[in-house]
């Protein structure tokens, strides 16, 4: 295969891309079977904005009914997750008067309920399942999109925590949310980072991007082209391990993440293989998470702030 293909950017629309490779076919979304496979695509990388993008994509209609599929297991409020702390340590104690907090797909509202009482809680949720968990539990006023919200509405902090990825055009949604932040407000973003070094060798066969639902992979230099062409300037930039392991299962999940790295179909064969003689039901990821610092904490605010 060229290295050469013609897939524009969804992100500046550039033609001047480079194929990374092919990406897994799938028949899971979000941990929930699918009707039909969905085939991955391929991954690519522009060279003006340094977005790496799946194409195709599945259209909106798609996603859609994919993501209000009316369960609320892959939603799970409960799970532990660092980004959540990281965040939350980001915010540290919300002023005296309360704070307002967007959280752009709150899912169940596992986020919303670390923080403290003070803040003010809002969010945003397309799996109606789990926003009726959220309104419940987190005392949260949800919408089902950034359409449904007030065109007065403002906040102080707005947070998309692991979303930005499901999204094919990042920046179309960074720009959005920016415009719903009061003066001095924030946005608070987590993500992979998609210019890792595991993953600058692997290309299309990193972990991160064997989720079919993850389309579209930022990065600093992508940040930096952002900023220069908007609005929008970076506050803060921080790498952190999204998953604690212990050394011998780090080492463990390394090997098995190098192997998929280099033979893809090996690992998914002895990934299936041995779930299946365990009496496992089918896995919707592969090893990888946690063993490096390969996720990102990104903080953003309007340009003109000092």
């Amino acid at each position: 295969m060229s290295d050469k293909a013609i897939a524009a950017c969804p992100c500046c629309a550039g033609n001047d891309t480079r194929c990374l490779g092919r990406l897994s076919d799938a028949d899971q979304f979000a941990g929930k079977t699918t009707p039909r496979l969905l085939h991955g695509g391929q991954l690519f990388i522009c060279t003006e904005c340094h977005l790496k993008f799946r194409h195709p994509i599945e259209d909106l209609a798609t996603y859609a009914e994919l993501y209000d599929n009316g369960e609320t297991a892959i939603w799970a409020g409960e799970i532990v997750r660092h980004d959540w702390g990281q965040i939350v340590r980001y915010l540290g104690s919300p002023p005296a008067s309360g704070c307002s907090v967007l959280d752009f797909g709150c899912n169940t509202g596992g986020f919303l309920g670390r923080l403290s009482p003070a803040y003010q809680r809002f969010g945003i949720e397309i799996n109606q399942a789990a926003a009726a968990i959220a309104t419940e539990q987190q005392n949260a006023k949800v919408w089902s999109s950034i359409d449904d919200i007030p065109a007065a509405q403002r906040f102080d902090v707005i947070v998309i925590a692991d979303v930005v990825e499901h999204v094919s055009n990042p920046r179309v949604l960074v720009e959005q949310l920016m415009g719903l932040l009061s003066d001095h407000g924030r946005l608070v973003i987590t993500t992979g980072d998609a210019q890792n070094s595991w993953w600058n060798r692997f290309g299309a066969n990193w972990w991160y991007c064997f989720h079919p639902e993850h389309i579209a992979f930022i990065s600093r230099p992508w940040l930096e082209y952002l900023a220069a062409n908007s609005n929008i300037q970076l506050v803060e930039f921080k790498k952190f391990r999204y998953r604690e392991l212990g050394k011998i299962r780090q080492i463990i999940h390394a090997l098995f993440m190098v192997l998929y790295g280099y033979l893809p179909s090996v690992y998914l064969g002895i990934r299936d293989a041995w779930r299946s003689l365990r009496g496992r039901p089918k896995s919707s990821s592969v090893l990888g998470n946690g063993v490096s610092k390969d996720h990102l904490l990104i903080v953003l605010s309007k340009k003109y702030e000092s």
